[in-house]
C-alpha cells in the first residue's frame, strides 16, 4: 500500500463515516469534519514529500470525490474499523483522525494506533485517557482552573447513590454562603460507599433557581444529561443510565456558553478563536446546536489564557483542540466569571467554521508543527491565532445536516 521510503504516507479518517455508523446525532458534524480536514490536507498535492490516504467506509464512499488528490489515494472498506486498522495502519508512516470520546472511541483508537508504533497527528492516549474522563480532568485541573464544584457516582441497584445526590443537593441548595466543609460529613458516611467527591469553593447565585447537572463520565455534544432542578428529578437518574455506569454530578452555572479553540504541539499552545455556543436547555436535557466564531467578548483574553493554561498541564494534548468555558455575568458568584468544563483533545466543530474563514491552512500547519518543521513560537509571531478574521461563520445542526453561514 506504501511503497516510497522517501515519502510519508499519512493515513486521514473519521471514525463515524469510517464505521459506517449513520448516527443521527453526530453524523451531520462527522461529515463536515472529515470534508474540512480533506480540503485543508489536498494543499499536500504539490509537496512531494507527504501523501496522504484516505479510509472510509463503503457507505459514505462518496466523501472526498472534489478533491482529486485525495480521491486517487481514497481506501473504501467495508469490514469493521478496528479489525482493518489492526491489520493496516502498520502499512503507513503516520495518522491523523477525527473522533468523539463516546464509548472510548477516541481513547482506544490513539492506543491501537500508538501500539503499531504509528505516529499520530493528535493527542496521544495518555492525555486523551485524562480528557476524555471528566472527572480525572477535573481532579488533574482542580488547582490550575476554577471549575464547578464536580462529583463522580456509579450507578448501581442500591439506592446509596440517589441518597447521596438528595443530600447533596438540600445540602447546597440550603444557603447561598454553603462551603465544601458543609459536604465533607458525607465522606465518613457509609451510604457514600460508592461516591468519589471534590470540588472547587465558590457561591450560588441563586437558591430559587439552584440546579445540578448529571453527565456521563465519557459523554459529548450533551448528551445524556439530566438537569436536576428539584429532588424528584433525582429519580429519573436510573432511568437514563444503566447500572455500573460511571456519572458525573456537578453544580449548573447560569451563564453563556463558549469554547475556545486551540493548536498544541503537546506542551505548548496557541488559542486560535473564541467561539460562542448554541446550547438547547430544557428540563429534561441539553443539546449543542452549533456555534459562531470569532466571538467578541470583554472576557476573551482571560479566558484565552485558562484555555491555554488548561491544555498546557496536560501533556501530550497535540493538535487541534477545544477547551470548554461558561462566563457568568453574575457577580455574586465571584470575581472571577469563567469556569472551565472540559477539554476535548481533538478536533472539535468550530474547526468547520474556521477552515472557511482562516487565512492559514491547519490541517496542514499541524502536521508540520508536530513534524518540527515550524514551531509554535514561529506559528504566533506569523499571526497564527488571534481571534482576528476578516468575516465570522455561524454553523447550526439542521437534521443530518449541519448548516454553514459565512457572515
Amino acid at each position: 500500500m506504501v511503497n516510497d521510503n522517501s515519502v510519508n504516507s499519512v493515513l486521514v479518517f473519521e471514525y463515524y463515516t469510517a464505521s459506517g455508523k449513520n448516527d443521527p446525532m453526530i453524523i451531520s458534524e462527522a461529515k463536515c469534519l472529515i470534508d474540512s480536514l480533506l480540503n485543508d490536507l489536498s494543499s499536500f498535492s504539490e509537496d512531494s514529500d507527504t501523501k496522504i490516504h484516505f479510509l472510509v467506509s463503503n457507505d459514505f464512499k462518496y466523501i472526498g470525490d472534489n478533491y482529486n488528490y485525495i480521491n486517487e489515494n481514497k481506501i473504501i472498506i467495508d469490514v469493521p474499523l478496528e479489525d482493518w486498522l489492526k491489520g493496516n495502519i502498520d502499512k503507513f508512516d503516520s495518522c491523523m483522525f477525527i473522533s468523539a470520546e463516546e464509548n472510548m472511541n477516541l481513547y482506544n483508537l490513539a492506543k491501537l494506533i500508538e501500539d503499531k508504533g504509528v505516529k499520530i497527528y493528535g493527542s496521544d492516549s495518555n492525555s486523551t485517557l485524562i480528557c476524555s474522563n471528566k472527572f480525572l480532568t477535573f481532579k488533574h485541573l482542580q488547582s490550575i482552573v476554577k471549575q464547578p464544584r464536580t462529583f463522580q457516582f456509579t450507578i448501581s441497584d442500591e439506592s446509596s447513590w440517589e441518597e447521596s445526590i438528595k443530600d447533596i443537593y438540600k445540602s447546597l441548595k440550603s444557603s447561598n454562603d454553603s462551603k465544601i466543609s458543609d459536604i465533607n460529613k458525607f465522606s465518613n458516611d457509609s451510604r457514600d460507599s460508592n461516591i468519589n467527591k471534590s470540588s472547587n469553593d465558590f457561591r450560588i447565585r441563586d437558591v430559587n433557581d439552584y440546579k445540578l447537572i448529571v453527565k456521563p463520565i465519557y459523554g459529548v455534544d450533551c448528551q445524556d444529561m439530566v438537569i436536576i432542578s428539584e429532588i424528584e428529578d433525582i429519580n429519573n437518574i436510573k432511568n437514563v443510565f444503566p447500572n455500573n455506569t460511571q456519572v458525573l454530578l456537578q453544580e449548573y452555572i447560569p451563564g453563556d456558553n463558549f469554547s475556545v479553540s486551540l493548536i498544541s504541539d503537546g506542551k505548548k499552545a496557541i488559542p486560535i478563536s473564541f467561539n460562542k455556543q448554541y446550547i438547547d436547555i430544557n428540563k429534561e436535557n441539553q443539546s449543542y446546536m452549533g456555534g459562531k466564531l470569532p466571538f467578541n467578548h470583554p472576557d476573551l483574553e482571560s479566558a484565552f489564557l485558562i484555555a491555554k493554561k488548561a491544555v498546557e498541564s496536560i501533556e501530550g494534548i497535540k493538535g487541534f483542540v477545544g477547551v470548554d468555558l461558561i462566563i457568568t455575568d453574575d457577580d455574586s458568584i465571584g470575581n472571577d466569571p469563567i469556569y472551565f468544563l472540559e477539554i476535548n483533545s481533538r478536533f472539535t466543530t468550530p474547526y468547520v467554521g474556521l477552515s472557511k474563514i482562516a487565512k492559514f491552512n491547519i490541517g496542514k500547519s499541524i502536521i508540520n508543527l508536530l513534524d518540527n518543521k515550524i514551531s509554535i513560537s514561529k506559528l504566533y509571531k506569523e499571526g497564527f491565532g488571534s481571534n482576528k478574521f476578516d468575516k465570522m461563520v455561524k454553523f447550526k445542526k439542521n437534521g443530518n445536516n449541519l448548516d454553514i453561514e459565512v457572515l
